[in-house]
């Protein structure tokens, strides 16, 4: 026969309950930490300059365009002097690395910032809910139910790591909310100016 456990005294109650309280500020406090993280790698990634150099392929590819180019300009030379035109007023054919790709928009990246940022803040407060809701679930419990002593750790571990809630921003997600946005703007533009 097994003998019962103890029930928690109301002193234990009260300090699982300070406890659980406290860590519940760490969590929410670690929720807004995490999504600082989220907003600078966001703003990292959207901040980052690729050079043709830093990759073999790109460089490969970049030196065969080069090459192609000055062959091209040669060609567009030399019709140029049958033509009569002037070297000073001759066209010309270029190509060059661009680094960044749609973010090298400012307008863009305001675009991308806003969407980054209602989609962390978003995540954070779901985070937020869920640490609260558990919080208060296990008070409920530690006050309700008298839990046992040998018991009190397991539901002080059972508050759900942040990270559970706060996921990686992806890119592409963005994207098609932004598209999404602006597909329901022209849609509403053309409702209300008419047109195709």
């Amino acid at each position: 026969m097994t003998e019962e456990p103890r029930k928690l005294s109301r002193h234990e109650t009260h300090d699982l309950s300070m406890i659980i309280k406290d860590r519940t500020k760490v969590l929410r406090a670690h929720a807004e930490e995490q999504a600082a993280a989220c907003m600078a790698d966001f703003e990292r990634q959207m901040a980052t300059v690729y050079t043709f150099d830093q990759d073999e392929v790109w460089q490969k590819a970049t030196q065969e365009a080069q090459r192609v180019v000055q062959e091209s300009q040669a060609t567009i030379a030399k019709r140029c002097k049958a033509l009569g035109i002037p070297p000073t007023f001759a066209p010309s054919i270029s190509a060059s690395w661009q680094g960044r790709g749609e973010n090298m928009l400012s307008s863009r990246r305001a675009e991308l910032r806003r969407v980054a940022k209602s989609s962390i803040d978003a995540m954070t407060k779901a985070a937020i809910t869920k640490i609260e809701k558990q919080a208060l679930d296990l008070r409920t419990q530690v006050i309700g139910m008298g839990l046992l002593s040998a018991d009190a750790k397991m539901f002080l571990e059972s508050l759900a790591p942040i990270e559970e809630s706060m996921r990686q921003l992806d890119f592409g997600e963005i994207e098609k909310k932004l598209e999404n946005e602006q597909q329901l703007r022209l849609a509403d533009r053309r409702r209300l100016y008419g047109g195709e």
